[in-house]
């Protein structure tokens, strides 16, 4: 099963966001401070990444032209996060079964 740092299982940080994500409406993260690692530490006007998190958060909402028009990546990040989820919880699904017959 992968993991996160400190053996967290990545399905559990990818449930936490999605919860969040689906939570938090995305005005929540537009007037939040600049927490962009990449533009301070290299001085961009933008990253690739920037808008991401917001771009989730209203994904998640279901405004997806608001969701690309904070970040055009989310057409990929969004499904991606969604078939890990997926994939991580069939194999967890699977080992308790796996527990429960043996």
């Amino acid at each position: 099963m992968p993991v996160f740092s400190k053996g967290i299982p990545r399905w559990v940080v990818l449930s936490l966001a999605l919860a969040i994500f689906t939570t938090v409406p995305p005005e929540v993260f537009a007037h939040g401070p600049d927490i962009c690692l990449w533009r301070h530490l290299f001085h961009l006007a933008a990253c690739p990444a920037c808008g991401s998190t917001r771009a989730l958060a209203a994904f998640f909402h279901g405004h997806l032209a608001l969701a690309l028009a904070y970040n055009r990546n989310v057409v990929v990040t969004a499904p991606l996060s969604i078939g890990l989820l997926a994939q991580d919880l069939v194999r967890l699904l699977r080992r308790a079964g796996q527990y429960h017959a043996g």
